[in-house]
């Protein structure tokens, strides 16, 4: 958090994670800060606290994040991402809804934007991006939603209370199984 959100302990907390998730375990990780996309990699960053602009080498690269996630063996994975370009995570893949689908692996991911700049809302306030996430947590009713329905009232309501396009997909090749959290 804060000046604590440098490349190291992002990466490092990341990564700490694969020996602490067990199998049975479901994952939530929130990212908010800034994000850069390189169209020359083709490639999506995370911008710790510490680094220097346009420089992609010392930023937490969307390869990076991927890979440790991949290596977290948990029953569910759910990444919030609300930073610049963070829509590069997606792959574009769609999949049907399964009645049992609590039991299959997921690994989903919901960004604030697609490859664009995101508005990080009032000084001293949330973005519109989190306050939506905290209003749909906060005011739903129900004992188990499916992350499918989370997504889509964020995507909804940000893109018609911004000009940021949200995006909610399973991760890219993360081992998703078709399932929802």
């Amino acid at each position: 958090k804060d000046e604590q959100a440098t490349r190291t302990n992002i990466y490092n907390g990341l990564r700490s994670l694969i020996e602490k998730v067990g199998s049975k375990d479901n994952i939530v990780i929130y990212f908010s800060g800034h994000g850069y996309f390189d169209p020359l990699l083709n490639e999506g960053y995370w911008i710790p606290k510490e680094a220097n602009t346009n420089s992609t080498g010392e930023y937490v690269s969307n390869t990076d994040i991927l890979k440790i996630l991949n290596a977290i063996n948990s029953q569910h994975t759910f990444l919030i991402a609300d930073a610049c370009f963070s829509g590069a995570l997606f792959s574009d893949s769609r999949r049907g809804y399964t009645d049992q689908v609590e039991k299959f692996k997921s690994r989903w991911g919901l960004a604030s934007g697609r490859l664009e700049t995101v508005s990080d809302g009032a000084i001293g306030s949330n973005s519109p991006f989190a306050k939506r996430v905290i209003q749909y947590l906060n005011e739903n009713n129900k004992d188990k939603f499916a992350i499918s329905e989370l997504v889509q009232y964020v995507k909804t309501q940000v893109a018609e209370d911004t000009n940021q396009t949200p995006i909610g997909n399973p991760l890219k090749a993360l081992g998703d199984e078709g399932g929802e959290m």
